[in-house]
Order: C-alpha cells, then structure tokens, then sequence
C-alpha cells in the first residue's frame, strides 16, 4: 500500500512504504526522508540506539521503547493532516527494529493484542527481517522472534509493569512500573548496566570487581568498573535481599 499518488513519498525501485495503523501511520525503507504535500516523515535511528555486544542487534530495551512512543505520539499531534511516515536505513536489522518499535507502539498504546500485531505486519516477506540472536559472534542457535519480544510486552503490560496510561497524578516518566529517567540512568554503562528486569523481584546487573578500595574504575578502553560497594546503596534502594552471581568472581 503506498501514499496517494498526489502526495508519494521520493522512492527508488527498493523503496517500500505501507500503511500500518489506519492508513494513518507507514512505515518506509530506502525513502528520501524528505517533507511533502500530505506527509511527514521522521527517523529515529540516529535518537534511539541499540548498542550490541557481539553480533547482536536488538531488540531495542524498554527505555527505546517508551521513548518512540512519546516522539510518535508527537509527530502525530504536530501534523494532524498530514500521513506520518517513519523511515528506516537500509537493511535487515533496521527493518527488524523499525517494525518491533511501531508493533510496541500498537501493542503499548493502541491496545492491540500481539496477534493482531503481527498480523498487521503479514505482508512483511520474512526475507526482508531478522531474527534476533544471542550475544556472541557464533552462529546462532536460538532465534528470537518479533512476535516473541511483542508476546512478552503484552504480558508485561497484563501484570502492569508497563503502562501508557495511569491514574493520575501520575508523575513525568513513569509508565506502569518502569521509570523511564531511572531505567537510562541505570542502563548506561557508565552507572552501573543494571536493570529491574522483573519488578520487585528480580534485578539484573554487571559483577562487580576488587578495585583496591575504589567505587568504580575506568579502564584504557573507556570501560567502567564497580566495586561491590558501589552497588549496596542502589540494592538498599531497590529492597535486594539476596545476591546470585553467575559470573566469574572478580572480588572476594
């Protein structure tokens, strides 16, 4: 499904537009991301980053998330008459996170189930998307699927860990159970690369190191380093009660 023909979208022969929510809102690849009568176009790729470990690519984390929704939501506001395309960058992986955001979005804030999600995405040849894999540079021997990362928003959205709407007074950031602001915060590597991943019950987090007495370190590649320390606050915070490391110890 393309734009009306009086007001298209400058495309080559591998452009792809079509219309994902009501004809309302498309999603375009290989597109001049350029305005035009009847239309206005956005990107968000160089705003919302994915940042891989090995030969990873995504899915993009709750803060991506929550964050496209509130510039979509935008977008919309500030070109009520206009048909809002969102262009992606060329190739697999973009398209791949492009449709995860815009299904999180319908998923999220639209209510859609991920059924009905993913139907609205059946005309996507799977030739055009990837999978998602583990983090690490061998072959993958387990794919994640698009359908799998919307199945497991619509359950977080069930158990109220994620909402769009709330009663008020709601404060600036916070969506169900998730603090946007703190989950940025604590997500930089720089802060700790700790996450709530099940709320009041189960954080995630980088194993901290013996520094010699130091909070955290910064080693000659820029990467940080936290002694054990400097976890016990954030932990008290949050209401940890045990600790369970999975990786080698780097402290006594």
């Amino acid at each position: 499904m393309s734009l009306e023909s009086n007001s298209e979208l400058p495309k080559s022969n591998t452009t792809l537009i079509h219309a994902i929510i009501s004809n309302k809102v498309f999603i375009a690849q290989n597109a001049n991301a350029s305005e035009g009568k009847g239309y206005h176009c956005f990107q968000t790729h160089k705003t919302l980053k994915y940042y891989p470990l090995c030969d990873d690519f995504g899915p993009m984390n709750m803060a991506c998330v929550l964050r496209f929704i509130e510039t979509l939501n935008k977008e919309i506001e500030a070109h009520p008459n206009s048909k809002i395309v969102y262009c992606v960058p060329k190739g697999r992986r973009e398209l791949t996170n492009g449709v995860f955001l815009l299904g999180s979005y319908m998923i999220l804030f639209l209510n859609y189930t991920s059924l009905e999600v993913s139907k609205a995405f059946s005309w996507l040849d799977t030739t055009l998307i990837e999978h998602y894999r583990d983090a690490t540079h061998l072959k993958s021997d387990f794919d994640l699927t698009l359908l799998d990362c919307w199945r497991g928003l619509e359950r977080g959205q069930t158990l109220g860990w994620v909402r769009t709407s709330q009663p008020p007074p709601a404060p600036p950031g916070q969506w169900g159970q998730c603090d946007v602001d703190e989950y940025e915060h604590y997500d930089d590597p720089m802060n700790g690369d700790l996450h709530i991943v099940v709320p009041g019950k189960f954080v995630a987090f980088k194993g901290p190191r013996d520094l010699g007495g130091k909070v955290y370190h910064d080693d000659r590649r820029g990467f940080r380093h936290f002694s054990p320390g400097y976890y016990a606050e954030i932990f008290r915070s949050l209401a940890v009660t045990a600790v369970v490391r999975l990786n080698e110890p780097e402290y006594d």
